[in-house]
C-alpha cells in the first residue's frame, strides 16, 4: 500500500498558488507565493497565476511547471506580453485542464498551438482584441472544451459562432 505524498515544486517567479481538492467543482484556495518552494498537499490540484509577463518568462514557468501533473490550471490573464511565441510553450503541460488568456496578445494562428492540449475544457479569451471568426475552427476543433470565455472579443461575428456550437460546449459573449 503505497502513501501518497505532496507535489512539491519551485518557482523563482512572483507566483500565486491555489489548490482544491482533485475533481471537486470548489472555490480554490491561495495555498502560497512565489518565488519560492511550494508544498501542495496530497489530492489536491493547482491553478497558477502569474502577472507582468512575456513570452520568455512564460518559457521559463513550463521550465518549471512541467511534469508536475497536478497543475490544472493556469492563469495568463491581462498579461499583455504573452503572445503567440509564448502559447506554443504550452504543450509542455497537457495536463491542463483551465486556461485563462483574457487580455493578451495572441492570434488566430496563436490559438492552434492550444489544439495540444487534450483535457483543455475551460479557456477564458475575454478581451483578446486579435481573434476573429477563423479562430472559431481551432476552438471547435478542440473537442475537450466544455466552456470559452469571448466576452470582449469583437472580431467574432454571430453567423461564425452560430457555426461552432454545439451541445457540449458553452460559449459566453
Amino acid at each position: 500500500m503505497s502513501e501518497e505524498t505532496s507535489t512539491r515544486f519551485s518557482s523563482e517567479l512572483p507566483v500565486i498558488i491555489f489548490s482544491r481538492p482533485s475533481g471537486q467543482d470548489v472555490d480554490w484556495q491561495e495555498a502560497d507565493r512565489g518565488p519560492g518552494y511550494f508544498h501542495i498537499s496530497p489530492g489536491h490540484e493547482i491553478r497558477v497565476r502569474i502577472k507582468g509577463i512575456n513570452d520568455a518568462d512564460l518559457a521559463d514557468l513550463v521550465g518549471e511547471l512541467q511534469g508536475v501533473e497536478d497543475v490544472h490550471f493556469l492563469d495568463l490573464s491581462e498579461n499583455r506580453n504573452v503572445t503567440n511565441e509564448g502559447l506554443v510553450r504550452l504543450k509542455s503541460m497537457p495536463q491542463l485542464t483551465g486556461l485563462n488568456l483574457s487580455s493578451c496578445t495572441i492570434t488566430n494562428t496563436g490559438l492552434k498551438a492550444l489544439r495540444d492540449l487534450p483535457r483543455l475544457a475551460y479557456l477564458s479569451l475575454s478581451y483578446c482584441s486579435r481573434l476573429s471568426d477563423p479562430a472559431l475552427k481551432t476552438l471547435e476543433a478542440m473537442k475537450s472544451l466544455t466552456y470559452v470565455d469571448l466576452q470582449g472579443c469583437l472580431g467574432f461575428t454571430n453567423g461564425g459562432l452560430a457555426r461552432v456550437r454545439r451541445r457540449s460546449l458553452t460559449i459566453y459573449r
